[in-house]
């Protein structure tokens, strides 16, 4: 009976080819196609936000005053562009990058949509 491995980044199950290759040749592409939180922050860790941005042609929409969040417009690699809200978590101090309805333009209304809320979070973990 074959072994079965599984493949942890920083304690997230993660698919073994994200461990297993090195960070310089991971298609930044394959943030785009994955649908769990957690696995996008350890792909972003792993390869590098600004390296990420580069490779995706990330123009900046709109940042926070406080540099915590950007709303980065990505080429999807497909002819389409798309609005990506770009965080850091304070609790951790890594970034996370979460795809955004097409009509937000703003970091206040991505934040609203992700929060379902426009009230303001006591505190930001």
């Amino acid at each position: 009976m074959p072994e079965e491995k599984l493949y942890f980044l920083n304690g997230v199950l993660v698919p073994e080819n994200i461990v297993m290759t090195p960070a310089e040749q991971l298609d930044c592409h394959i943030l785009l196609k994955e649908k769990n939180a957690e696995v996008r922050r350890e792909i972003v860790r792993k390869i590098g936000v600004e390296r990420i941005r580069q490779k995706l042609n990330a123009k900046i929409l709109d940042k926070s005053s406080d540099g915590i969040y950007e709303l980065l417009n990505l080429d999807l690699g497909d002819g389409r562009q798309r609005p990506y809200l770009k965080m850091r978590s304070p609790s951790i101090g890594v970034y996370h990058i979460e795809g955004v309805p097409t009509e937000i333009d703003t970091v206040e209304q991505a934040l609203n949509w992700r929060n379902q809320t426009v009230d303001k979070p006591v505190i930001l973990t």
